[in-house]
């Protein structure tokens, strides 16, 4: 008997606090959100394939452009390898039976669907031209498209992370096997711990850029849209803040898969284990901090972004 065969039923599956089988639930979701912004990129290139818009006008190719890089970005790269072999692994290689806390992790996936569902509706009720950065001041003045239900709909999903990255970077520091020290982790909870940290540091930061970007909108507060004294740049730096950070969110796993399974398939120690393990935390940090900073022209000093 195991995780698969232990209960029967839906039930099951949607109340279950077992972490593999989250895993799971979290695989099916995004694999499902993998097709829908691949549906986009496919309408996409038949669109590019003549020189004429003759399959699609420039306002529905523009809302086809946006829709496939808010898909693919917040509910497909950002948290496919965290929340798919991050719960399955995790747990398992720490030598605990579950996450710190596993009602939590349910709790994560359940925020999730609800956040893709939230963002699919908004697509199929008109769709968003902004592109996926939410560039002011056209997503606060000039575009007439679903700015502010996209925006709350990547702001559930940055829940969902945020719950994610806090178990894991408990589970790793309260629920490790006796002997299992720091330096004998599986290089994967390396990148998981430094992604962890990237995901909790920046995500709350483009929540309440969004946040900010819906109040714009709707109210004229005059945050970003300049025609009421806001400064639109101060939305690129807060966007960035986290955007720039966010490639290493999607490139961290990776690196850490890749290192298992050369480690794994070579059947040796992996060479400079303290070299590769610090380099996950120096990437976090350095990606962190550069999307932190910006400067502009040689010899001038960085400026906060």
């Amino acid at each position: 008997m195991n995780y698969l065969n232990v209960s029967f039923g839906w039930k099951s599956w949607l109340f279950t606090t077992d972490h593999k089988r989250i895993a799971l639930l979290y695989l099916v979701v995004v694999t499902a959100m993998f097709f829908v912004g691949g549906a986009f990129a496919v309408l996409i290139r038949l669109e590019l394939a003549t020189p004429r818009a003759d399959l699609m006008e420039p306002d529905t190719y523009n809302k086809m452009f946006t829709a496939h890089g808010i898909v693919m970005i917040f509910f497909f790269l950002i948290p496919s390898i965290p929340a798919v072999f991050g719960n399955f692994l995790v747990p398992m290689m720490v030598g605990a039976k579950d996450l710190a806390f596993p009602r939590l992790n349910l709790l994560s996936w359940y925020i999730y669907v609800i956040a893709a569902i939230f963002t699919v509706w908004a697509l199929l009720a008109g769709g968003i031209d902004t592109g996926w950065t939410f560039y002011t001041p056209f997503s606060t003045r000039s575009s007439h498209t679903n700015v502010v239900p996209m925006a709350v709909g990547v702001l559930i999903s940055g829940f969902s992370s945020i719950l994610t990255a806090l178990n894991f970077i408990v589970t790793i520091h309260r629920m490790r096997a006796p002997g299992l020290t720091w330096f004998r982790l599986p290089l994967f909870l390396w990148s998981t711990y430094a992604t962890s940290l990237v995901i909790m540091l920046g995500t709350p930061v483009i929540a309440i850029t969004l946040v900010l970007v819906a109040v714009d909108r709707v109210w004229q507060v005059g945050i970003f849209d300049p025609d009421f004294g806001g400064d639109p740049v101060l939305f690129q730096h807060l966007f960035w803040f986290y955007s720039h950070p966010a490639v290493y969110i999607m490139i961290l796993p990776s690196m850490g898969v890749i290192s298992e399974l050369v480690t794994a398939f070579s059947r040796k120690a992996i060479f400079g284990y303290h070299f590769v393990a610090f380099s996950s935390v120096a990437i976090a940090v350095f990606g962190f901090w550069s999307g932190a900073t910006t400067c502009s022209w040689p010899g001038s000093r960085c400026t906060p972004r």
